[in-house]
């Protein structure tokens, strides 16, 4: 298994890994493989394969093209040490050509349209017939005050939810001052954590401004102008 960084404005904001014989999608859509939320990429903007340790690009017909050592490609291309990859303003490295790098734990702090990078991998998980996990009722984000939609969200094999008034938010969210991504809803290690992005309007759980990410608990209030999202 072989780890690569995404970095931003000389931050690693995440890092992923990749196996031998895998092929992974970057891009926009919650649907790719690695998910850069970020309105330079593309819903499914370029994929990196590894075959025989040997790693090969190929653009998926991004509206930002990917860019090799400065050329936009069009085709799959294999991929050489020192190579230097763009896509949109990100750029995609093995991470251990990052060792002087700081890494962050969970996202560097992103500038207004730039937003937090996740890795989709919880769709892969398989819950048993009744749509549960073992042992576990699955999680669900229910709008009980306001104009959200839609009305509830479950988070069973999601491994991030988007809350905003972009149009490819998980849960949408209208009003003066509401960022295009307010805040996400993390799955990770079995635990969800709510993550703020930068915005005019404040995000609150349970009538506390949240300025960093925080773990939620069942019952908790998420808040942002008028809508009011029960985490359960």
């Amino acid at each position: 298994m072989a780890v690569w960084a995404i970095k931003l404005h000389d931050k690693v904001v995440k890092q992923f890994a990749i196996e031998d014989g895998e092929r992974l999608v970057i891009g926009r859509s919650s649907e790719a493989d690695v998910v850069v939320d970020n309105t330079a990429i593309s819903r499914k903007h370029t994929a990196l394969e590894r075959k025989n340790n040997v790693y090969f690009l190929e653009d998926l017909g991004s509206l930002n093209g990917t860019m090799v050592n400065g050329r936009k490609i069009d085709s799959c291309v294999q991929l050489f040490d020192n190579d230097a990859i763009e896509i949109g303003k990100f750029l995609l490295l093995p991470a251990e050509a990052l060792k002087e790098a700081k890494f962050s734990s969970q996202s560097a702090a992103p500038g207004y349209g730039d937003e937090t990078v996740f890795v989709n991998r919880g769709r892969n998980a398989v819950p048993d017939q009744k749509g549960k996990e073992k042992g576990k009722a699955p999680h669900v984000l229910t709008v009980i005050k306001g104009a959200g939609s839609p009305e509830a969200v479950p988070l069973l094999g999601r491994s991030s939810v988007k809350i905003g008034k972009d149009m490819n938010c998980d849960l949408r969210i209208s009003g003066w001052f509401v960022a295009q991504a307010q805040c996400y809803v993390i799955n990770r290690d079995k635990k969800f954590y709510l993550a703020p992005q930068r915005s005019w309007a404040t995000t609150f759980v349970n009538d506390t401004p949240v300025k960093e990410e925080r773990e939620l608990r069942k019952g908790d209030i998420i808040a942002i102008r008028g809508v009011r999202i029960r985490f359960e």
